[in-house]
C-alpha cells in the first residue's frame, strides 16, 4: 500500500477516534468551562506551615503560587456576630493554631471578632474576617472561593449568608459570581437561593442520609451540577450515574496521590486535599480585538498531577488507559508514532 493511503487511513482513524473521545467523554461539558475545570480544592485554604486548615491569608498565597484556584474557606460566626475565617471554636484548634484564648473566656466558646484578629495564627499569620477573605478574590481574579459554613439551623444559616452577600456587595458584587457555597441538603439550597441566586453551589453530602436514588432526584430538581462526598460514599456506578446528570464529583479530604489515582479512575472529577499540588495546563486562546489583530493569553488550569507507580507494570497499565485530561494529547502521539513507522511502506 502507498504512503499516501497508509497516511490517509491513519488520518481517518485518527478523527474518528478524536470524535469518540470528545463525544464520550467521562467529564460534563459543564466542567469545561466554568469552576470545575480545576480539580483541586485546597481544603481549609490548603497547607501552611505543616499546618492544615490554618484559613489564613499567608495559607491562600502559598497555595495560589503552587497552582490551586478554588480555594474551601471555613466561615464561622464570632461572639458577636461577626463571619470570619475559622474552622471551629473548639480548644483543639484553638491550640493547634496557637490563638490561646482570653483569660476571661471559657474553651470551646466562640471569640469576639477583637479577640480573633488580635491573636495571629501560629505565632505569625494573619486571621481573616470575612471582607479581608473577599479581598482576596479581588487581587487574585482568577481564584474561586468555596465556603464551608458548617451551620444547618435555618436562624444561623440566614445570618451567614446575609452577611456574606452583604459584604461582598459593599466591595464589588461580581465576586459572588466566584463563591461557591457549600450546601448540606435540599432545604439548604433552597433557601440560600433566596438570600441570593449564586451561580453554582456545591451539594456536600457528609450531613446527608439521603439515598443514591434520592440524591439523583435532587440533582434534577434543583439543577446541581458539582456534588462533594466523603471518600467512602464514592461509587463508580453512582459516578456514571451523577455524571449522565451532568454533575460532576468531588471527594474529600485526601491527601494520598494513590488514593487519588484510585478515586479518579472510578470517575471521581476533583479532590479536596490539603497537599496534593495540581499542574498547570497552559492553553492559548485566541481573542479578536476591535482591528481585527488576534491577541494570545494563557488559560491556567489545574488538572490533576499523575501518581507515583509501583512497577514498570503499573506504568504500563495506566499508558493503555490513559487519564481524562491527557487522552487527546495521548491520541495524537501515538498516531504520529504510526505514521513514523508505517510512512516508508
Amino acid at each position: 500500500m502507498s504512503r499516501y493511503r497508509y497516511r490517509m487511513r491513519a488520518l481517518g482513524c485518527a478523527s474518528l477516534a478524536l470524535c469518540l473521545l470528545l463525544g464520550f467523554s467521562s467529564v460534563p461539558a459543564y466542567a469545561q468551562d466554568t469552576w470545575t475545570r480545576h480539580t483541586h480544592i485546597a481544603h481549609g485554604m490548603g497547607q501552611l506551615d505543616g499546618v492544615n486548615t490554618t484559613n489564613a491569608k499567608e495559607a491562600f498565597v502559598l497555595n495560589y503560587e503552587k497552582g490551586f484556584r478554588v480555594f474551601e474557606a471555613d466561615l464561622i460566626l464570632t461572639s458577636d456576630d461577626r463571619l470570619v475565617a475559622r474552622h471551629d471554636w473548639s480548644d483543639y484548634l484553638t491550640r493547634l493554631l496557637r490563638q490561646p484564648v482570653a483569660s476571661e473566656q471559657k474553651a470551646d466558646e466562640p471569640m469576639s471578632l477583637e479577640q480573633f484578629k488580635e491573636r495571629n495564627i501560629l505565632d505569625r499569620y494573619r486571621p481573616l474576617e470575612v471582607t479581608e477573605l473577599l479581598s482576596l478574590l479581588q487581587a487574585y481574579p482568577d481564584a474561586y472561593l468555596v465556603t464551608d459554613t458548617k451551620e444547618t439551623d435555618p436562624k444561623l444559616v440566614e445570618k451567614q449568608f446575609r452577611l456574606l452577600v452583604e459584604a461582598a456587595r459593599s466591595m464589588d458584587s461580581k465576586l459572588l459570581d466566584r463563591i461557591i457555597p457549600e450546601l448540606y441538603s435540599p432545604d439548604m439550597i433552597r433557601q440560600v437561593r433566596t438570600i441570593y441566586p449564586f451561580s453554582s453551589y456545591l451539594f456536600s453530602l457528609y450531613l446527608s442520609s439521603l439515598s443514591h436514588d434520592e440524591v439523583l432526584k435532587e440533582v434534577r430538581t434543583l439543577g446541581i451540577k458539582a456534588i462533594a462526598m466523603p471518600t467512602e460514599r464514592v461509587d463508580p456506578t453512582w459516578m456514571r450515574r451523577l455524571q449522565a446528570e451532568g454533575a460532576v464529583v468531588y471527594t474529600h479530604t485526601l491527601n494520598d496521590a494513590r488514593e487519588w489515582e484510585k478515586l479518579r479512575q472510578m470517575g471521581v472529577h476533583g479532590v479536596y486535599t490539603d497537599e496534593l499540588p495540581p499542574t498547570i495546563r497552559r492553553t492559548a486562546v485566541s481573542l479578536k480585538e476591535s482591528e481585527g489583530l488576534l491577541e494570545m493569553k494563557t488559560d491556567m488550569t489545574a488538572v490533576s498531577q499523575p501518581s507515583i507507580l509501583n512497577t514498570e507494570a503499573d506504568n504500563e497499565a495506566l499508558l493503555s488507559v490513559p487519564a481524562e485530561p491527557f487522552r487527546i494529547s495521548w491520541l495524537l502521539e501515538r498516531v504520529k508514532a504510526w505514521l513514523n513507522l508505517n510512512g516508508s511502506v
